[in-house]
């Protein structure tokens, strides 16, 4: 962890504004949206491409920027992670109205599995871990005094006995720290968010430096059920038909999808159900862009493959279905791509995978 108190409080400003995952009713699960990497303000570097490529199984992004000026340029680079999702009894969720969001307890911060390389190469970047208290106190280091790092990225509601008790040295030092809330009974809460952020310094010789980068999404979950009325509706909040712009073929192939799942659970166990299953990934396009001028090239890849929560990934996507300001086209039976001249991003990204 950094020593650097004003890069702290900067790389805690980009993880804010990094961690917008969408708010869902309780019978659904929300995605963990994450973005792209987030350079200090520059007007030596331009971003000549942008290839980004999306699927349910990793999220890959490959940059290519231009130094112009003719002597190298020194940087830092950051890769700012969401809000680590607290527990509670409902599923984990996150300050800024991410619900239900599916993952293990994560007891490393490298828990999306970020790898990174430039020009070819293997880096290993910094990490700052960063745990703050409601008010905005941090708590980091003390937590890692009391504990390890498992302690700092452990947040939320705990209930033993299906949740471990606090050993009673750590409950002790974390009552003194104001980092432990008792509940009804034995149950607990510790209060504070954690955040990671990935960085290194970087040099852009002059010409172009590559950086690729990658990770595993955190999906999201919803049914999506086609009704009679025309209207696709399903569990959690929102519209499905507006939020992923389903219309034209994309919503004939879900109704003809719908109704032969529901005939095929009909003649294998007597069941009368029409929904399917969703799983959504964001992608935030609207981290700060710190670079001169827009994107010369972009150039979009969204990929099906195999879809599920917890490790699942039996679930095979039959529809992918998205909004985007891009001209996307087919180019395979669950491929969609687009290319843009001089890109400047207007919104995210959310995408729906859609698997019976």
């Amino acid at each position: 962890m950094t020593g650097d108190a004003s890069w702290v409080a900067w790389l805690a400003g980009l993880a804010m504004l990094c961690s917008g995952a969408a708010a869902f009713s309780n019978d659904s699960a929300s995605e963990l949206a994450a973005g792209g990497i987030v350079l200090v303000k520059t007007d030596a570097i331009t971003m000549q491409r942008e290839d980004l490529h999306l699927s349910p199984a990793e999220v890959r992004v490959r940059y290519e920027m231009r130094n112009d000026t003719g002597q190298p340029v020194t940087l830092r680079v950051a890769f700012p992670l969401p809000e680590l999702p607290s527990q509670t009894p409902g599923g984990r969720v996150t300050s800024t109205g991410g619900h239900n969001i599916v993952m293990d307890q994560p007891t490393d911060p490298n828990f999306l599995h970020f790898r990174l390389r430039v020009d070819g190469h293997d880096v290993m970047p910094e990490t700052d871990v960063r745990a703050e208290l409601p008010g905005g106190r941090n708590i980091t280091a003390e937590l890692m005094k009391i504990g390890s790092m498992k302690l700092v990225l452990r947040t939320g509601l705990f209930f033993p006995p299906d949740d471990p008790e606090l050993e009673p040295a750590t409950r002790a030092a974390l009552e003194t720290l104001g980092a432990v809330e008792p509940l009804d009974g034995k149950g607990y809460r510790l209060p504070w968010t954690a955040r990671v952020t990935f960085h290194w310094m970087q040099t852009f010789a002059p010409g172009v430096t590559v950086i690729e980068h990658s990770y595993r999404p955190i999906l999201g979950f919803r049914f999506i059920v086609p009704e009679a009325n025309g209207k696709i509706t399903g569990s959690g909040d929102g519209d499905p038909q507006r939020d992923f712009c389903i219309s034209g073929t994309t919503d004939q192939a879900l109704r003809a999808m719908s109704q032969r799942v529901t005939a095929e659970r009909r003649q294998k166990s007597g069941v009368q159900d029409s929904y399917l299953q969703g799983y959504t990934l964001g992608y935030i396009l609207l981290t700060a862009r710190n670079w001169r001028g827009p994107i010369g090239t972009f150039h979009l890849t969204v990929e099906g493959g195999p879809a599920g929560l917890a490790g699942d990934t039996n679930a095979k996507t039959e529809v992918v279905v998205f909004c985007s300001d891009l001209a996307l086209r087919r180019t395979g039976p669950l491929k969609f791509e687009a290319s843009e001249q001089d890109y400047v991003p207007k919104h995210d990204l959310r995408i729906l995978f859609v698997t019976e």
